[in-house]
This record gives structure tokens, C-alpha cells and sequence, in this order.
């Protein structure tokens, strides 16, 4: 039988290691290692965490003020060559409270966390590394503002 907690605990039991953990290449294993299409399945995994009603506000979208808030950070270099896993988690979490009515008030990722935050929280940070490694792997200037390659020559 399948622990779904294992994943958002060890995430939150690490805390203060992955505070120093550098987000960017977190991005880039990702981007190395997968898919187009695998990254898809695994984003439809991770919205399916979800209430179908806050799955509509997860969907990923063009016209998604979630997303396109996200998709800053495809124009800061600077915030790739000091950000950190749990910088990542925060600021999407804070994206999800300033566009999405469910997280309005939900609770700060570093503090004392209920289960279900505890998985709403780490699945939501899932989904966002997803979409970002989604538009790594489509975009080379993404890449190259992330600074990370595809593949050993190829960025």
C-alpha cells in the first residue's frame, strides 16, 4: 500500500536542508530527465490531489492569472541564481493566495501544518516545478534565463 503522505512529510520533515537546496537545479534535473509528455501525466497527477473545484483554478491555462504570475519568474535571472526549493514553494504559494479564492487564507508553508495542508501545499509546489520544467523543455530562452541545459550541448 502506497503512503500518499511520505512525500509532503519528508518534503516538510527537511525543511531547513532544502532551504539551501538551489531550486534551479531542481528545474534542470527535471528538464533533463524528462518529457513533453511524461511532465503532462505527472501535472495531471498532481491536480488530481485536488477538489475538482479547485482543479478548475489549477488548470493550466493562458488566460490564468495563477499561471501567468508563475510565469515571472521566466523573466528574472536573478531570482534563479539565488533561489532555493523552499523560495519556489513560498512564492507559489503566494501566487495560489493572490489568484486562487481557496488559498486566500491558507496558512504559511513554514509553519505548523495539518496533513492535508501539509499535502495541498507540497502538491501545489509539484505542479508549479511541473509547469515550469513543461515550458523549460518547450522554450530555450526560458533556459537560458534559468541558465540550465537540456542536454550536455544543448541548452
Amino acid at each position: 500500500m502506497v503512503d500518499i503522505n511520505k512525500a509532503p512529510n519528508d518534503f516538510f520533515d527537511n525543511w531547513n536542508k532544502i532551504q539551501t537546496m538551489s531550486y534551479k537545479n531542481v528545474i534542470e534535473l527535471l528538464v533533463k530527465r524528462s518529457s513533453e509528455k511524461k511532465v503532462l501525466a505527472l501535472i495531471q497527477f498532481e491536480l488530481d490531489q485536488f477538489s475538482e473545484n479547485v482543479q478548475k483554478d489549477l488548470a493550466i491555462s493562458e488566460t490564468s492569472s495563477f499561471y501567468q504570475e508563475i510565469s515571472n519568474l521566466f523573466r528574472d535571472s536573478n531570482w534563479w541564481s539565488t533561489g532555493t526549493v523552499t523560495d519556489a514553494c513560498k512564492y507559489y504559494l503566494n501566487c495560489a493566495r493572490n489568484n486562487i479564492s481557496y488559498f486566500e487564507n491558507y496558512v504559511e508553508a513554514d509553519s505548523d501544518l495539518s496533513q492535508n495542508q501539509k499535502n495541498e501545499i507540497f502538491a501545489l509546489y509539484q505542479l508549479c516545478t511541473l509547469f515550469v520544467s513543461w515550458n523549460a523543455i518547450k522554450d530555450k530562452q526560458i533556459r537560458e534565463i534559468i541558465d540550465i541545459r537540456k542536454s550536455l550541448f544543448f541548452r
